[in-house]
């Protein structure tokens, strides 16, 4: 891929990397793609294929980081801190979404637009929601359901999510909130116990089902067949209650694709899920 590696700094003083391929010829769209949990932007093949669709439809794009990016980072700030997947805050992604936002104002694009997959999708539509970010279009992909009643109440997983949940809850009662616990539920990964609570412990905070609504710009919610029909509670047949949703809101402006037999990756259904974002873009 040809383009440059770029940097942004946020309002509050952290310092994020992403990577730029430009169309000259054409400056009427850019893409800031957005990555999941422990990711970045260079290492998932179904960012750079996005990126590689957007640029076949004749628009540019924008791999960014955001500072939950990789497992563990330290921040570029006046001061250190802690940042990566394991001590993010999603609320804190306003501050990373604007300033790539603004980074391509500067650039002078027409328009911008957001494809963001599973936590990515979480943090730029609840970013969206809170009327701090403007975008002209926004593709959330496979963003889980983060509402802790859900995860309690899952009939197989409740018992692992309740542990989890009274742990993280001591250590931050003991004054460790960064003390970091090995969960394997909701997702098999380390988080401190600070970040356990903001993700999953937090009520419906960061349930798009909460406020999808206050996404004012057209929207595109993809999901794989896989994860809709077989994956774990924040996923199973959300794309029945958003088509609800959609529905009884009258002139909404979001619409819903699942991309038969696809998985959470969309491995070996790429072509079908790119064609599902141009489809869509044709309408909109």
């Amino acid at each position: 891929m040809l383009g440059s590696l770029v940097d942004v700094q946020t309002t509050d003083g952290i310092k994020l990397h992403g990577f730029l391929s430009p169309n000259p010829s054409n400056h009427d769209w850019i893409w800031i793609i957005v990555h999941g949990v422990n990711g970045n932007f260079y290492g998932s093949t179904l960012l750079t294929d996005l990126a590689q669709g957007m640029a076949c439809l004749g628009h540019s794009w924008l791999l960014i980081n955001t500072r939950g990016h990789d497992l563990a980072t330290f921040g570029s700030a006046d001061q250190p801190a802690r940042m990566g997947s394991m001590f993010e805050t999603i609320s804190d992604a306003q501050f990373d979404l604007n300033a790539w936002i603004q980074f391509c104002k500067n650039l002078r694009y027409k328009n911008i637009g957001c494809i963001a997959h599973s936590l990515g999708a979480v943090k730029s539509s609840y970013a969206l929601a809170q009327s701090t970010t403007q975008l002209d279009r926004f593709v959330a992909l496979s963003p889980p359901r983060l509402n802790t009643e859900l995860l309690l109440n899952d009939p197989a997983k409740q018992e692992v999510f309740d542990n989890h949940l009274r742990e993280a809850n001591e250590w931050c009662a003991k004054g460790f909130p960064h003390h970091i616990m090995r969960v394997r539920f909701p997702l098999a990964n380390l988080l401190s116990a600070a970040t356990f609570i903001d993700k999953y412990g937090s009520g419906d905070k960061y349930d798009y089902f909460a406020y999808w609504s206050k996404i004012q710009i057209p929207s595109l919610w993809v999901f794989g067949q896989q994860e809709v029909r077989h994956g774990s509670v924040n996923f199973r047949d959300v794309d029945l209650a958003l088509e609800t949703k959609f529905a009884e809101e009258l002139g909404s402006n979001h619409a819903l694709s699942v991309v038969a037999q696809a998985d959470h990756s969309y491995r070996g259904l790429r072509k079908s899920l790119l064609e599902a974002i141009a489809a869509w873009l044709n309408q909109t």
